[in-house]
């Protein structure tokens, strides 16, 4: 009777296991859907459709019928606000946009200098039905001339830049942004954010750098070695890769590049009216190459001067950076205003805090931990 039993119980487990095969190869319903995208540019003179227009705002929609010429629809629509020509953009379509898909926000380069940022989103963040992971993109050059290159490998140009955004910080220490982020960075901690730079360069879209957000506005535009810092002064955890000299008593011995991942941890004291902060940067991988092959002289322990010469080369990149933003940005490029926050218990004013980053005193450490 118990061998009994346990068949019966043997084979309904069997049974409930394979009606859960399905659950073994699970994929987000965003990795399925086919995303929409929307570009905003300042408007040119012959673009205008009325005398008051300011925005164009260009929609690149799916198009799923067979038999169609362009699997890629692209609207283009003019008005005074933003809300004006997304209006505008019901009289061109004849369907409805499904807002729930919007997943890229791509803005120009002259708009995100000169307008403000979060007045432009606005009308998006404000819609229950837009999902605040929708990633947050500037262009150098328009955005509107991004959509319309043509892209070799890829259905349209809304699926590329979404595998591009989600692969920046699983390959290179980048930074992606979405529309939560930007908010939260902007608005709760009175801070800046750090959006990612795009470029379209020898026929391809590429990363070209990124650009701190300041007030709603871009503040400075940064390339590849000034990102990668920015990243991982600001905590924004990533996996990359790192070129360097390695240096044996003030010569290079070799060359190397550093594959792995870093993290950061803030401390912060008063010291009268000023602040002290300690960045302590930590950067976790092995050495995925290096350039001399040959057996090292003299007992050299090549993994400890690979560790100490990248301690070194990012401290110094690290240290430029922070002086760069105490003398030249002045506000808080460095993320640290929820710190200050949190220490203080006082209200302080976005002003209030890119006085404290400017006049305190900020050292930085590096760790390496090389796993070899």
């Amino acid at each position: 009777m118990r061998i009994h039993k346990k068949g019966i119980c043997m084979a309904a487990i069997l049974l409930y296991l394979m009606m859960l095969t399905g659950c073994w190869d699970t994929r987000e319903l965003d990795d399925l859907a086919v995303p929409l995208i929307s570009a905003y540019d300042t408007i040119l003179e012959s673009e205008k459709e009325y005398p008051d227009d300011r925005y164009l705002v260009t929609v690149g929609v799916p198009v799923f019928y067979e038999d169609v010429k362009e699997n890629f629809h692209i609207i283009k629509t003019t008005g005074s606000v933003v809300g004006e020509a997304n209006g505008r953009r019901n009289s061109q379509l004849g369907e409805q946009v499904i807002l729930g898909q919007l997943q890229i926000v791509l803005f120009g380069q002259d708009i995100a200098k000169n307008e403000d940022l979060l007045e432009i989103t606005d009308a998006i963040a404000r819609n229950p039905r837009v999902k605040a992971s929708v990633y947050m993109i500037v262009v150098k050059g328009r955005a509107v001339d991004l959509i319309e290159k043509p892209l070799h490998s890829y259905p349209n140009i809304g699926i590329y830049l979404k595998t591009l955004m989600k692969n920046s910080k699983r390959t290179n220490f980048y930074p992606y942004t979405n529309l939560f982020q930007m908010n939260r960075s902007l608005i709760s901690y009175e801070t800046s954010s750090l959006l990612p730079h795009v470029v379209y360069k020898n026929g391809e879209i590429m990363l070209a750098g990124s650009c701190l957000v300041n007030k709603g506005k871009v503040a400075a535009d940064m390339g590849r070695e000034e990102t990668e810092i920015a990243v991982m002064l600001r905590g924004i955890k990533c996996n990359g890769n790192l070129s360097f000299d390695a240096v044996k008593d003030g010569k290079v011995i070799d060359e190397a590049t550093f594959e792995g991942k870093n993290s950061r941890k803030v401390t912060i004291a008063r010291i009268g009216d000023r602040y002290a902060f300690n960045i302590q940067i930590n950067l976790t991988g092995r050495i995925m190459e290096h350039k001399k092959q040959k057996p090292m002289e003299d007992h050299i322990d090549l993994m400890k001067v690979f560790q100490q010469s990248l301690e070194q080369h990012i401290k110094q990149r690290a240290e430029a950076f922070v002086e760069k933003t105490q003398k030249e940005f002045k506000f808080d490029a460095l993320n640290l205003a929820h710190y200050i926050k949190a220490y203080t218990r006082e209200q302080l004013t976005k002003e209030d805090i890119d006085r404290i980053i400017e006049e305190a005193e900020i050292t930085v450490d590096v760790k390496v931990n090389i796993r070899n």
